[in-house]
């Protein structure tokens, strides 16, 4: 998630406020989200800048920016293959089969940087041709969720369309496009034209024989 902290009309931030605001962006970060002050005034900013309050904040996986900030949704040209992307904030990160998530994953290692719980590469993704799987490691580190339901050690989730895939304390979307022959249920479309002219045939005899 992006959550927005409208700025624009502040003109006084006490220390206690912005101790809140490092602890509320670490905590979204970590579930892979960030959090942005949106038009600081041009105290707030200096004040900022005198304390380093920006260069810490942006640490913690805050942003300053002068707007709503945009928040990448998959978009893919057609092809032939099942595609799979983990979106984050403004990213989204393509998967390759066999692609790792976690602390020494291939993809989004910094997302797990100093959590602690979380093993080397809990997820592992593959892609059997039809769909795309999320296989979690026989010793993850942190229970591993797809949609809200635990998948345990060893076990698979079959991901179609939109999931989201939460690691210990940080969740991710995930987005899978269809090749262009696949339908939204994920059934081969020339496999259902198959089925409806065969429906039809067998409607056709049963009236015939009436």
């Amino acid at each position: 998630m992006t959550l927005v902290l409208d700025f624009s009309e502040v003109t006084f931030i006490s220390g206690l406020v912005l101790r809140s605001m490092l602890s509320m962006a670490r905590r979204v970060r970590a579930r892979g989200g960030a959090i942005c002050i949106a038009s600081p005034s041009t105290d707030v900013q200096e004040t900022f800048e005198v304390i380093r309050f920006r260069e810490i904040f942006e640490s913690y996986g805050g942003k300053l920016t002068t707007g709503v900030p945009h928040v990448v949704e998959a978009t893919r040209a057609p092809s032939q293959t099942l595609q799979l992307d983990i979106l984050i904030d403004d990213r989204a990160l393509s998967c390759k089969d066999g692609d790792t998530l976690g602390t020494e994953g291939s993809l989004g290692a910094e997302l797990f940087a100093g959590l602690t719980g979380v093993g080397p590469r809990p997820v592992k993704f593959q892609s059997d041709g039809s769909h795309w799987l999320a296989t979690v490691a026989q010793e993850p580190g942190s229970m591993v969720r797809v949609d809200n339901q635990v998948i345990g050690p060893g076990q698979q989730a079959i991901l179609k369309g939109d999931h989201w895939l939460q690691i210990g304390e940080v969740r991710l979307r995930l987005h899978v496009t269809l090749p262009d022959a696949v339908s939204k249920e994920g059934e081969r479309i020339d496999d259902q034209v198959r089925g409806v002219f065969s429906q039809a045939a067998e409607w056709i005899d049963k009236t015939l024989k009436e």
